[in-house]
């Protein structure tokens, strides 16, 4: 699984008392819902910039569904259940187009008896608002019982969300353009997996892709994961983290991002204007 699924279920295999494997489940319950979100989003976009020439002002397909998170990040920035809300609204693109995330459609399906991914995620949500609201287990054996309730739906949603294995996430180092066969060399960090340090891998592309900047390997090439994700450096952790955008900032209009791990929140006011360039509604 990208790297902070793998990294919110290690540290849930690793919780020692209820109380640490219940909150640890619901921060593994949101980091999924995010994950599978951007990796939508960004396959979304790439979609519509290859459409409009690279400019991202194309109209059509997924447009209204950027449109949504570009609103949600001017406003008051995206919860849980933004993303479990925006999921649930792709049924209808993923099913007139299978191929746009391949295994989407399958994850999103309602089955008799087993409701699709976002029906697990919904009820693992609604466990955290449960809590957040004051209705924390107050204790260690009632902190089990909270676990063996939603233990099943993380495992299901889990279940369904194998298929964003197959567009694997990429940290990128270097990209070299080599005239005579007019490719580019590209050094990139497996960030797969729950191990922090990621290993190198090397790729020969027909496109170019900038440095320190996460990709999807998709069908047809490298996908760019920015403005949905960055890796940067948390001044509270003294390290860089790999982070999500929460919101744009009303005051000087940076982005401010929250780091997988922690949950800190990290400005970027580079990546500000690339966040109000997503597609607007029309």
């Amino acid at each position: 699984m990208p790297h902070p699924v793998a990294r919110a279920v290690r540290a849930l295999q690793q919780a020692y008392t209820p109380k640490e494997k219940y909150e640890a489940l619901l921060d593994a319950a949101e980091t999924l819902a995010i994950t599978v979100s951007v990796t939508a989003a960004a396959l979304l976009q790439g979609r519509v910039e290859s459409r409009s020439g690279g400019q991202g002002h194309g109209q059509g397909l997924g447009q209204d569904n950027l449109s949504v998170l570009r609103k949600a990040y001017l406003g008051r920035g995206v919860m849980f259940g933004t993303w479990t809300t925006w999921l649930g609204k792709l049924r209808p693109i993923a099913a007139a187009h299978p191929d746009l995330v391949v295994g989407l459609h399958h994850a999103l399906q309602d089955m008799p008896g087993d409701p699709g991914i976002v029906g697990h995620l919904n009820a693992l949500r609604e466990e955290r608002n449960r809590a957040a609201h004051g209705d924390k287990p107050q204790s260690q054996p009632e902190s089990a019982l909270r676990v063996a309730e939603c233990t099943h739906h993380l495992e299901r949603a889990l279940a369904k969300a194998q298929f964003i294995k197959n567009v694997p996430w990429l940290f990128t180092v270097s990209c070299v353009y080599q005239p005579r066969l007019r490719t580019f060399d590209v050094v990139a960090e497996d960030a797969m997996g729950d191990h922090p340090d990621f290993e190198r891998r090397t790729f020969t592309w027909a496109c170019p892709v900038g440095n320190e900047l996460f990709y999807l390997l998709g069908q047809d090439g490298p996908v760019s994961l920015s403005p949905f994700v960055a890796k940067l450096f948390c001044s509270q952790c003294q390290q860089m983290e790999v982070c999500y955008a929460y919101k744009v900032s009303k005051g000087d209009g940076s982005a401010i991002f929250k780091s997988f791990g922690r949950g800190h929140e990290i400005a970027a006011p580079e990546i500000g204007d690339e966040i109000r360039s997503l597609p607007d509604q029309w």
